[in-house]
């Protein structure tokens, strides 16, 4: 190929390299030109041009590209148009695709043929966009294409076939949210839950709802523990083995994701899941779920082969993090407090301005608050809501005033979001009559928020219990403007379930409010 500054004049039957504007029109690149043409761009004063032709040996780019990309689709794919100097492939399905490292000899082949495609073992659906052939010049010379359909290896799609499994969950009830968290990850790769059971967190035990599950012949047994998988001894590996089956790998150098453990027992595929298997997040667990859906083999050596370039990723649970973090800009956190309500539950008294240790009941509530170091809190008042402001004097906070506070919880709700400023990344839902919550544990739900973003709902748990306030990310708050009545965001949360992260907390107050005469009373608090 020839490619050089030519005279305008003498350009008939060249190519243009680049686009070029004659007057009106725009003349583009690639485009051979005629004595018109000529004539167009002479008229406008262009005497030089940027332009090539072919040599005889020379395959124009989009015939080059195609042709690049037919030698290296296999099974599962699907060729696009050729079109400016691309072909590219698509999935005919959903699955894995198998992208081997012999792919990297077509790019050696010259450096004109650029090939570019999706990680090895990248799950992908139907119609996804995997690779592309791309010739970089306008074309290609022939040698170099045949040096590409010499190469050996194929892109592949191997698709992910229809599975039942059965899941076992071991010392306690299987919860509705692990069932459905199980559910969710399956089913987006074709696989369904079968049949569940429940038993007791003993190799006894375990091992006959094994022996049971076997007979009912799923394709996959799945097993949540009441704990962790530390050992080969540890309950779960032994109950496979007593049950008459093998391990094939306990852990695997994937976190999260680290402790699961891979067995077979009667030719049935048995994952005892790690607990990051509780979390709607990529972990360990799903690379070897997709390649079991894909039915391509998974053994050790496989599960060893995860580790380097695999997965690394702190979450909240950890109490001491494995390495620091970097240092971040500040989460903008707008803390909203409910505090409209008429207190109707409680007596006669207005729970928000009861007295307790000399201060009133909204103060020390707000006080934590302001010591989590967020932005100035929304309060959003109703009844009362002078003398709560009153209460609150000399604090630093915005006041909203609620005139509708009688038809429920959703219009201060939405009333308070309404004012939330663009920089805010997430909304802190707090309740006026929770006194007890300590400013750290407010800290803890934005450390959990600003490290996880697959998550965008963050709730406190104590003891395993949830409580109150509630981290919600700035995604969620369409969704809560749709709320109505007294409820909050409690439906949504349960709707959401997949999106919502619990963060352990050591704080007893995230589950203490003073609804009832009977609390006030608890804690001392005393009319105003």
């Amino acid at each position: 190929m020839e490619f050089r500054e030519i005279s305008t004049q003498e350009a008939e039957g060249w190519s243009l390299a680049h686009s070029v504007r004659a007057g009106d029109k725009k003349l583009p690149k690639g485009l051979t030109l005629t004595a018109d043409h000529i004539a167009a761009l002479s008229a406008q004063g262009i005497s030089r041009l940027y332009a090539f032709r072919l040599d005889k040996d020379d395959i124009p780019e989009d015939e080059a590209a195609g042709a690049v990309a037919r030698q290296v689709a296999g099974p599962g794919l699907k060729l696009g148009l050729s079109t400016r100097g691309r072909c590219n492939l698509h999935a005919v399905q959903a699955g894995l695709l198998l992208a081997p490292a012999a792919l990297n000899s077509v790019n050696e082949a010259d450096e004109a043929i650029a090939l570019s495609t999706l990680p090895d073992f990248a799950p992908v659906a139907e119609g996804q966009l995997v690779a592309t052939a791309k010739i970089i010049p306008y074309a290609v010379k022939r040698a170099s294409l045949d040096r590409v359909s010499a190469l050996e290896g194929k892109l592949s799609v191997a698709p992910f076939l229809p599975f039942k499994a059965h899941l076992l969950a071991t010392g306690q009830e299987l919860s509705d949210k692990a069932y459905r968290m199980t559910e969710n990850r399956l089913s987006g790769l074709q696989g369904t839950i079968e049949a569940h059971t429940s038993c007791g967190h003993t190799v006894k035990a375990l091992g006959a709802a094994l022996k049971h599950a076997a007979d009912q012949t799923p394709d996959l047994l799945l097993i949540l523990g009441l704990s962790a998988i530390s050992d080969r001894r540890d309950v779960i590996p032994a109950a496979l083995e007593a049950a008459g089956g093998e391990i094939i790998s306990l852990g695997m150098p994937v976190d999260p994701g680290n402790l699961l453990m891979l067995g077979s027992l009667k030719g049935i595929t048995v994952i005892g899941l790690p607990g990051c298997a509780r979390s709607p997040a990529l972990n360990g667990l799903d690379w070897v779920l997709e390649r079991f859906a894909a039915r391509l083999p998974i053994g050790r050596d496989h599960i060893a082969g995860m580790g380097v370039g695999g997965l690394l990723k702190e979450t909240p649970y950890r109490p001491e993090p494995r390495a620091p973090l970097h240092a971040q800009g500040q989460i903008q956190v707008q803390p909203i407090v409910l505090a409209a309500g008429r207190s109707s539950r409680s007596g006669a008294q207005n729970k928000l301005l009861s007295r307790m240790n000399g201060h009133s009941v909204i103060r020390q509530s707000l006080s934590a608050i302001t010591q989590a170091a967020f932005s100035p809190p929304i309060v959003v008042t109703g009844h009362e809501g002078d003398a709560v402001e009153a209460a609150l004097s000399g604090m630093k906070y915005r006041r909203l005033h609620n005139d509708g506070f009688q038809t429920g919880m959703a219009s201060s709700l939405k009333m308070g979001l309404a004012e939330m400023p663009e920089s805010a990344e997430f909304a802190c839902v707090c309740l006026g009559d929770m006194p007890f919550v300590k400013p750290e544990t407010l800290q803890a739900l934005w450390q959990a928020g600003r490290r996880l973003s697959e998550f965008k709902i963050f709730i406190p748990t104590f003891n395993g219990k949830r409580g109150n306030p509630v981290l919600w990310h700035r995604d969620m708050v369409d969704m809560l403007m749709t709320v109505e009545g007294d409820k909050g965001g409690r439906h949504l949360i349960h709707d959401q379930e997949a999106l919502v992260c619990e963060v352990p907390v050591d704080d007893p107050g995230i589950l203490i409010d003073l609804d009832t005469p009977e609390a006030l009373a608890q804690f001392g608090a005393t009319p105003d």
